[in-house]
């Protein structure tokens, strides 16, 4: 079983490198989202089309964002599968990212955060 790895600043939020086309992007991961998110800025230079609403529950209430869809993303060796991203403004974060990966990025991935080492162990 391949074992790929991501390093991240030891003991904090794991904030990865993803490529997604030629591009490289900063993307935090967290496991207690259920959905991914995406800035609006990144929607508008990835050209990707608005669809339907989705509800988002929050420390600030239930709310419905607009979604699109990610395009297969890569991450270490693996590329995972195009998923939904709601647009959401993610500057709150204070971390000037523009992606956030939820567990729909990593469907079919067994996925294991070492905080002490700074790792993310993605696995088939």
């Amino acid at each position: 079983m391949p074992r790929n790895c991501l390093s991240f600043t030891r003991n904090a939020v794991p904030v990865v490198s993803v490529r997604i086309g030629a591009r490289r992007y900063e993307a935090m991961i967290d496991t207690g989202a259920f959905i991914s998110m995406i800035s609006p800025e990144l929607t508008i230079r990835l050209g990707l089309a608005k669809q339907g609403l989705q509800p988002v529950i929050s420390v600030h209430g239930d709310v419905q964002d607009r979604d699109v869809t990610l395009p297969p993303t890569g991450i270490a060796e693996f590329e995972i599968v195009s998923c939904k991203a709601v647009i959401s403004n993610l500057n709150p974060l204070k971390r000037g990212l523009d992606l956030l990966l939820g567990v729909n990025a990593f469907a079919n991935r067994r996925l294991h955060i070492d905080f002490g080492k700074g790792r993310v162990y993605l696995l088939e």
